[in-house]
C-alpha cells in the first residue's frame, strides 16, 4: 500500500512540474510570436551606389 501511495504523491508532483513546464512554454512561444509579429519594422539598410571600376581611377591622371 506504501508503494502505491508513494507512486501517487510523486506523480501529483510530476503532473504539477509538467503543468507548470506547459505553461511556462505555452507563455514564452506566444511571446515570441507576439514579438515577431508586432514589433516595430527595423531600419532597413540604405543601398550604397557602387562605382565602377573603371571610375576609381583619377580623372585627371597623366597616365590617360
Amino acid at each position: 500500500m506504501n508503494v502505491i501511495q508513494s507512486l501517487l504523491h510523486y506523480g501529483s508532483y510530476a503532473v504539477a512540474f509538467y503543468a507548470l513546464y506547459f505553461v511556462v512554454a505555452a507563455a514564452a512561444s506566444s511571446l515570441y510570436v507576439w514579438q515577431r509579429v508586432y514589433r516595430k519594422p527595423e531600419l532597413q539598410p540604405v543601398p550604397v551606389p557602387v562605382r565602377a571600376r573603371r571610375e576609381l581611377h583619377d580623372r585627371d591622371s597623366r597616365l590617360r
